[in-house]
């Protein structure tokens, strides 16, 4: 298996938000955690990311960062973007739509993964 580098976690969310798509796998009641196989480590105040399974790398900027760190308390959509919004100045829908889009690239990089009821 071939390892690749990807630089900005945010250039994947920009594809997706051009796909008009709802996963099931992203909802406001499903809560979100980080993946036991993928490995962190901080980068000059950023998160980097090594899937073990898949080896991909990824370097999330600060606010892939912001996700990735709160997603310690396995937070749902809800709370991530309440988080957020506590953070940054972004409105409600801009946030969900950022979110959401985010949490379905991290599920199919698989660096986070739904937790189980």
């Amino acid at each position: 298996m071939t390892c690749h580098v990807l630089t900005d976690f945010y250039a994947i969310i920009g594809k997706m938000l051009m796909m008009s798509f709802k996963s099931p796998m992203v909802s406001s009641s499903k809560r979100f955690k980080q993946h036991s196989q993928a490995v962190c480590t901080e980068l000059d105040g950023d998160v980097a990311l090594f899937q073990s399974d898949t080896c991909d790398y990824l370097v999330l900027n600060e606010t892939g960062s912001a996700i990735w760190n709160a997603l310690k308390s396995q937070p749902t959509l809800v709370e991530l973007c309440k988080h957020l919004q506590d953070e940054y100045e972004v409105t409600q829908d801009e946030c969900k739509t950022s979110v959401e889009a985010w949490l379905e690239a991290a599920l199919e990089k698989k660096v986070i993964a739904v937790v189980d009821d």
